[in-house]
C-alpha cells in the first residue's frame, strides 16, 4: 500500500493537479487521488509528463455522478462519465469510488436498493470498459441514521451484498477506518474482503470522549491524533489480505483549511507516519 492525497479531503480542494504535484511529491505520498471534473481540464499529455517527473501514481478519481438524486441529475452526469473515464484510463488511473448514505428520507429501504442497483451497475459497466475498479463505501456512524425515515446499508455486509446484486466484476469497495469501527466491524471481517475489491482506503481518528453513538460523521481527527479509532488493527487486517493501493487521509479537520498548502500537506504527512504499518 502507499500514501495518497487527495487535496479536496484536506482542506485544499481548489488546487488542482498541477498545481499540487510537486508538493506531494516534496512531502513523500506516493499518489494523487484526482478530482476528474477539475483535473481533467489538464491536457493528458500534460497530466503523463508531470506524473512521470514526480513519480506520483495516479491513485484514482471520485465518481463524478449524483446518482441518490433524481432522474435528470443522474442522467446528466452520467452523459458525461465516459468522457472522464476515458482521461483516467489514459493517465493510468484505475481506481474510482464513491459513498452510500446510509438512510433516506424519500425512498424506502427496497426502493432505494432498487434504485442503487440499477444506477451503480449503468456506472460500474461503463466504467469496466476502462478498467476501473468502483470502490462503494459504507457509511457507519448510528447517529447519522437516528431520525432518518428510512435505514440504508450502513455496514460491510450490506455493502458486500450491494456489490453482489451490481453484479458487475469491478464493482469493490472503499475502506474508511471511521466507518468500520462505528459499524461495529473487526480484524475478523477482513476474511470476507480480497485486495482486489479495495479501490481505495481512508484513515484518521475520531473526538476523544464520545460514545459510538454520538460520534458525528463529519467531525473527525487526524490520524493518531487519539487513539480512539483502532487504527493499528485496520492496518494489520490490510496487510492480511496483502492490500497494496493507495492510502488517503480525509480527516474533516477545518484547521487544514485555514493552513497555507503546504502545511497542510506536512501536517498530514505527519500525521499518516505516527500510524503508518505497511
Amino acid at each position: 500500500m502507499y500514501k495518497a492525497v487527495s487535496t479536496g479531503d484536506i482542506g485544499h480542494g481548489g488546487k488542482n493537479f498541477k498545481e499540487s504535484a510537486e508538493l506531494c511529491k516534496k512531502f513523500g505520498y506516493g499518489g494523487y487521488w484526482f478530482n476528474i471534473i477539475a483535473d481533467s481540464q489538464i491536457p493528458v499529455s500534460e497530466t503523463k509528463e508531470i506524473l512521470n517527473n514526480t513519480g506520483l501514481k495516479a491513485a484514482g478519481f471520485g465518481l463524478p455522478v449524483e446518482f441518490r438524486s433524481d432522474k435528470a441529475e443522474f442522467e446528466a452526469d452520467f452523459a458525461k462519465l465516459e468522457g472522464y473515464a476515458k482521461y483516467a484510463a489514459e493517465i493510468g488511473a484505475t481506481r474510482s469510488a464513491t459513498y452510500i448514505l446510509p438512510f433516506s428520507n424519500t425512498y424506502t429501504y427496497d426502493d432505494n436498493y432498487e434504485l442503487h442497483v440499477s444506477r451503480l451497475k449503468k456506472c460500474s459497466e461503463l466504467l469496466n470498459e476502462y478498467g476501473i475498479l468502483l470502490g462503494l463505501e459504507f457509511v457507519g456512524p448510528p447517529k447519522l441514521r437516528k431520525g432518518a425515515k428510512y435505514e440504508f446499508i450502513y455496514n460491510l455486509d450490506g455493502i458486500l451484498d450491494l456489490c453482489n446484486a451490481i453484479g458487475t466484476k469491478n464493482c469493490g469497495l472503499l475502506l474508511d477506518v471511521f466507518h468500520w469501527d462505528m459499524a461495529g466491524q473487526t480484524r475478523d471481517d477482513f476474511c470476507k474482503i480480497t485486495n482486489e475489491q479495495i479501490a481505495l482506503v481512508h484513515i484518521m481518528d475520531a473526538p476523544a470522549g464520545i460514545a459510538i453513538e454520538e460520534q458525528e460523521d463529519l467531525i473527525r481527527r487526524l490520524p493518531g491524533e487519539t487513539g480512539v479509532l483502532k487504527i493499528a488493527e485496520f492496518f494489520d487486517g490490510l496487510k492480511s489480505i496483502g492490500y497494496d493501493g493507495p492510502v488517503a487521509v480525509e480527516p474533516f479537520e477545518k484547521k487544514l483549511s485555514t493552513m497555507p498548502f503546504e502545511q497542510a500537506l506536512k501536517t498530514v504527512m505527519t500525521a499518516i507516519n505516527k500510524v503508518w504499518s505497511a
